[in-house]
């Protein structure tokens, strides 16, 4: 059964006894079952997170800065184990793994940046204006802009996949209103360069070719600043869980077997 967690982090499926479940963090403006069907096809313990405002979990102002979001993980999560981040919840593990070094055994990084948009010295940034357009287009039109992000991440091809995935977010629960506000706040503003170098842990970044949100540079120069960190071109399109998913999850699952 899921379980509201006082952090505003709710927890999608229930832990393994004896073995640290993979906590999977979604991105802007879905929830936690985004992954089901990953986490069907990985076969191993997970435990999808849903963010606070998004999905069933509570939101209050400031909640998804992304240090208050890692003390939340740290606090609501006290068994280290392994975290797969995607997207904005990239930023949250990174942030996690940089402050709380002891809660992440693990750590993979799915379409993931340190900073979003372009700035001075930055050139792999998505630009402030078409970050901002799909926001505009996701509070207006919520269900169309939302089946196209999907059809687009999964494939033209995959039209049973991208309504079941819908129907999987739509029962989820939609995300408040401020929520996402503040989403696409953090996802312009917030800057991680320099938390990379303070991240021990083994990591992973996986990053789909042609992704037109993160620039796969933006994670290869990410990989070079954490020590013995890799980077793994799959599928394409900026969730290659869902473009690749049986690809993905062999990564994941290698990576996590090591």
């Amino acid at each position: 059964m899921s379980t509201q967690v006082s952090s505003g982090v709710r927890e999608g499926q229930a832990s393994f006894e004896g073995c640290a479940p993979l906590r999977l963090v979604h991105g802007w403006g879905l929830n936690s079952r985004v992954f089901s069907g990953f986490a069907a096809t990985l076969a191993r313990p997970t435990q999808a997170l849903d963010l606070p405002g998004h999905g069933q979990a509570p939101y209050e102002p400031g909640a998804l800065d992304p240090l208050r979001v890692a003390g939340s993980f740290a606090g609501a999560y006290r068994t280290p184990g392994p975290w797969l981040g995607w997207s904005l919840g990239g930023l949250f593990a990174m942030a996690l793994a940089a402050h709380y070094p002891g809660s992440v055994t693990k750590l993979i990084l799915v379409g993931a940046t340190p900073l979003f948009v372009q700035a001075p010295h930055w050139p792999y940034g998505t630009e402030l204006a078409v970050l901002q357009a799909f926001g505009d287009q996701l509070e207006r039109e919520y269900d169309a802009t939302l089946r196209r992000f999907l059809t687009l991440q999964a494939g033209v091809g995959e039209r049973s996949q991208v309504r079941q995935l819908v129907s999987d977010l739509e029962n989820g629960g939609r995300p408040q209103a401020p929520a996402l506000s503040e989403g696409l706040l953090v996802l312009a503003t917030q800057d991680l360069r320099e938390n990379l170098r303070r991240i021990r842990s083994p990591t992973l970044f996986i990053h789909g070719a042609n992704d037109k949100i993160v620039s796969p540079e933006a994670a290869q120069w990410s990989a070079d600043q954490i020590p013995g960190a890799r980077f793994c071109l799959v599928g394409s399109g900026h969730a290659p869980f869902l473009s690749a998913m049986r690809e993905c999850a062999d990564v994941v699952r290698d990576f996590l077997d090591e």
